[in-house]
């Protein structure tokens, strides 16, 4: 406890010791706490993976909500996304309408390109008019390729300039794996992803859209005055509880390829499976993964909205000098069922000035396991702080100084017995 106050010793406390003594005390830097403090284990991606005797060449399992990797098999191999690719494009879709730049009642047209698209499953006609919410349905359920074409025209100018609107998404999501060609996901020797690079961008989709369920789990729908079926391409919808989508992809290069999700009792999990041999080991492969989530994983509240950090936060030129930071949210991690072991929390502050207003960010505190961070949350402040007067903070200055000299000789007088 002596040491910390030493650390404490403020700017203020400096400057009043130099008018009173004429000496230049060294102003120390920002300081960070570190709390460690058991709570709980989750399996990590450095553990033994489990074998789950998968046929796909790549897989991984991931906690949506905290973004948690519980299993994966070569989940940084490079591999084609074929369709999983329009997970993205479905992505920046809802972005151009968050923007504003586009409504979902749009009409999109259907130029000559998109309409000689290759792979084409609703085979539009230059002389029809659909929405952009329709042509979303086109791209999630059958996976239409001339509907990608069409919408990323219609929202970028050209396919090529919506591309590049992806490469720039998934640099932003840390898809340090991946690199797209086209929107749609037809082969290109330069259109490459990774299982992990998957599971980052369908997690922002689910998280920030969740809605998009709403639609990948529809697995069939008439349209065209009920003379035109849409059929999804994800057979596992309906043959497992809690499954409502996400995505398949197949080429001959690609092989059979999904990202699924199901959410059983508020807990949604992710499965990625690349390199499949068939359609049905793509539905065998996605039922073992999110099996093995939901039989060995459950979820659990480990901090809690508003609850304070174990250390207070200091504001060196606040009226206040320390106040309590307290969690924007609850803080939820995925533990495996079957292992013993530990968490820890790690609590860091920023260099934080008054004046300070409630509810401002004061830091974070980290839930960590096996040296990686799992989930994060934002500390703020419990209260406003007002800038402390100059002859305030003088005397506090002063205080700490003499605190800390006479924490120091009673530490040598103390020396001298041991």
């Amino acid at each position: 406890m002596r040491k910390r106050r030493f650390l404490k010793t403020s700017a203020a406390g400096a400057l009043a010791l130099t008018l009173l003594f004429g000496t230049q005390l060294p102003v120390p830097s920002a300081w960070h706490n570190l709390v460690q403090q058991p709570v709980a284990h989750a399996e990590g991606t450095d553990a033994k993976q489990a074998d789950l005797n998968l046929q796909a060449a790549a897989g991984l399992l991931m906690d949506v909500k905290t973004g948690q990797i519980l299993w994966q098999k070569n989940m940084d191999a490079k591999r084609y996304p074929a369709s999983v690719t329009k997970i993205m494009t479905m992505l920046l879709i809802y972005d151009a309408v968050d923007k504003g730049e586009k409504t979902w009642d749009d009409i999109v047209p259907v130029s000559k390109n998109a309409y000689g698209t290759e792979g084409s499953s609703v085979w539009l006609d230059p002389s029809e008019k659909w929405t952009l919410r329709e042509m979303l349905e086109f791209i999630a359920i059958p996976s239409a390729n001339d509907a990608c074409v069409a919408t990323s025209e219609f929202i970028a100018g050209s396919e090529e300039a919506f591309v590049a609107r992806m490469n720039k998404k998934a640099q932003e999501l840390g898809m340090t794996g991946t690199h797209f060609a086209d929107t749609n996901g037809l082969h290109h020797p330069d259109h490459y992803t990774t299982a992990h690079d998957i599971a980052l961008m369908a997690r922002e989709l689910l998280t920030k859209h969740p809605e998009i369920l709403e639609i990948t789990k529809i697995q069939s729908k008439m349209i065209r005055n009920n003379t035109f079926k849409l059929e999804n391409t994800n057979h596992v919808l309906g043959h497992y509880e809690g499954l409502d989508g996400l995505k398949t992809g197949f080429t001959d290069e690609a092989g059979y390829n999904l990202a699924g999700t199901a959410e059983r009792d508020g807990f949604r999990i992710l499965s990625i499976e690349l390199g499949a041999p068939n359609d049905a080991a793509r539905v065998d492969d996605t039922i073992r993964i999110l099996d093995y989530g939901f039989t060995n994983f459950t979820e659990q509240t480990v901090a809690t909205k508003g609850e304070a950090a174990p250390e207070k936060a200091t504001i060196p030129n606040g009226k206040e000098e320390e106040i309590d930071a307290v969690l924007d949210q609850d803080l939820i991690v995925a533990l495996k069922n079957d292992q013993k072991g530990e968490l820890t929390k790690k609590v860091t502050f920023d260099e934080v000035e008054a004046p300070v207003k409630k509810g401002q960010k004061l830091g974070k505190l980290e839930v960590m396991q096996d040296g990686k961070v799992i989930a994060t949350g934002n500390l703020v402040a419990k209260q406003d702080v007002e800038e402390g007067s100059w002859i305030r903070l003088m005397f506090r200055g002063i205080g700490h100084f003499f605190g800390n000299l006479f924490s120091a000789i009673g530490d040598g007088i103390a020396g001298l017995f041991d």
